[in-house]
């Protein structure tokens, strides 16, 4: 099995690559969705966080409130290493079961990743190659405006408060420009993905 980590910070099209790994073949992991999982009424994680956080964060149906969260750990760094020391064993715990079950079921895949926050918690860990997902800072930007989902300030100050570009380069082992086109991403893509495949497995 061949398991690859797909990191960049926000906006930078990290779902975009791991979509177009898929669509060549590859199964796709997002441990955004894990970490989503991890906090769900009645899980350790949800337990561990109103424990260090307190019931404020929580509806009355016990469902975390997540932008009540990002905004108090995008603004506090201690909370927000408060937040990752509860979340990274139990995401890590959780991608490494899937990788299992995966392996079981079919030890030739090629497993991608998403991982936003490789640089900033686990490193290489694991993981057969590493690829970041860069972008123009202004495209990151517009990409997370336009979503409809964050201010400029709001998209700029949770950028500054991630791991840089050029923290995630010096990790990785691929670099996928997301600045152009899809089909120049594709190109890239199907570049690597051949490079990663044996050679008599390799993309005709």
């Amino acid at each position: 099995m061949i398991v690859i980590a797909i990191t960049g910070g926000l906006g930078s099209g990290k779902s975009t690559v791991r979509r177009l790994f898929e669509e060549m073949g590859a199964v796709g992991v997002d441990a955004d969705e894990i970490a989503r999982r991890a906090v769900e009424p009645g899980t350790e994680g949800a337990k561990r966080i109103r424990a260090a956080f307190g019931p404020s964060f929580f509806d009355g149906e016990e469902h975390l409130k997540r932008e009540t969260m990002a905004s108090l750990v995008f603004s506090d760094q201690t909370a927000r290493k408060k937040l990752e020391s509860i979340l990274h064993p139990l995401i890590r715990a959780e991608e490494a079961r899937i990788i299992q079950d995966l392996f079981r079921k079919c030890p030739d895949a090629v497993v991608a990743m998403e991982i936003p926050l490789l640089a900033e918690g686990k490193g290489r860990a694991g993981y057969r190659a590493i690829l970041a997902v860069t972008a123009p800072e202004e495209l990151k930007l517009d990409r997370l405006v336009s979503s409809g989902r964050y201010s400029r300030a709001d998209a700029l100050a949770r950028m500054r408060n991630q791991a840089t570009d050029d923290e995630r380069i010096r990790l990785a082992d691929f670099i996928v420009d997301n600045g152009g086109s899809i089909e120049e991403t594709r190109k890239q893509v199907a570049v690597i993905m051949d490079a990663l495949l044996p050679q008599d497995k390799a993309r005709q």
